[in-house]
Parts: structure tokens; sequence; C-alpha cells
């Protein structure tokens, strides 16, 4: 298992993993499949030192493949005030599902906000989405807020949750 820093040319797995998110109505609100050239502005909002969007492979016996991917997006528009805090997006490709690659992506994610600049992080899922509720707690995230019937899936009225976790500032002065 290897986590880097996306390259452009990862952009059609990317897209891959998310559109087969789409018909299961439990991780995205688009209703549509995305297209590759779609996201090119999407990608180049990313930067590794501030809002990084990591892969996740997995060696099999020819090669490796992209397995999930996580990103970091500011909050609010990136209005400065809020440039502390950051909302996580991460999908994990069906075949690589129930393996612990979240749990894993997410914790890096959190051990790497301090030299992000990040002390506020953000999840968005859907509240009839049970796994994320699980895995977004199970680390500690705390829910903040409850949309009801904010979202139309197929017909059905579904509500979005919105959980935080606070993460301790860098500092590199030495504690007493």
């Amino acid at each position: 298992m290897n986590i880097r820093d996306a390259q452009e040319s990862d952009l059609p797995a990317i897209v891959e993993i998310y559109n087969a998110a789409i018909p299961t109505r439990i991780a995205t609100a688009d209703l549509e499949p995305i297209t590759v050239e779609s996201r090119y502005l999407w990608f180049r909002q990313y930067h590794p030192n501030k809002r990084p969007l990591w892969v996740l492979e997995v060696a099999n016996e020819a090669n490796s493949e992209i397995a999930a991917w996580i990103s970091l997006t500011s909050f609010y528009a990136g209005r400065p005030a809020y440039s502390a805090t950051a909302e996580i997006s991460i999908y994990i490709a069906p075949q690589h599902q129930r393996r612990g690659y979240g749990r894993h992506l997410i914790k890096r994610l959190i051990e790497s906000c301090p030299k992000l600049g990040v002390t506020t992080l953000l999840a968005m899922y859907f509240d009839h989405n049970i796994g994320s509720q699980r895995l977004f707690e199970g680390l500690g995230f705390q829910p903040q807020g409850h949309l009801t019937d904010i979202a139309v899936l197929d017909g059905q009225q579904r509500g979005l949750i919105i959980a935080a976790l606070k993460v301790e500032p860098y500092s590199d002065i030495p504690k007493p």
C-alpha cells in the first residue's frame, strides 16, 4: 500500500472511483457520472502543502492500481477566516471497500493536519450512510449538525450530517 500526492495522470482512476459511488446513492449528491474533462479545473485546486489530494495504491501481481482517494477542500469557499478549516472527501473503489483503507487514509490525513495548517476537519455525509458515520465517529469526529431533507435522491429526501474533529495546531515550541 502506498499513499502519494495525486498526479493529473491519476484523474481517470479518481473519476472512475467517484463514478462508482453515484448509483449507490449513499456517498455523493451527483446523480449522473462525471467526466475526466470536467474535473481538470477541480483537480488543479489541490496543493500538496495546503489542500492535498492523495491516492492510495495497492499492488497486485502485475502492477499497482489506485484503490481510493482522499482530499481536503477549503471550507466556505476558502474565505480567509476559515483558512484552518477543511472538508474531507474520501472515495474507495467498490472492490477495495471494507479493507481498512478509508480509516488508514483519514488517520494519515489527521496526522498531517498540523503541517497543512488545519485545526478543524469537517466530514459531511448523508444521514443514511451508516458506514461513513461509523468510520468518522470511530476516528473521533463529533456530529455538529443535521440538515434534514436537504437532498432528493431517486425521489427520496435525505439529510446531511456535518461532523467535526478538532486537531492540535503545529507548534515547534517545545512544551514544558
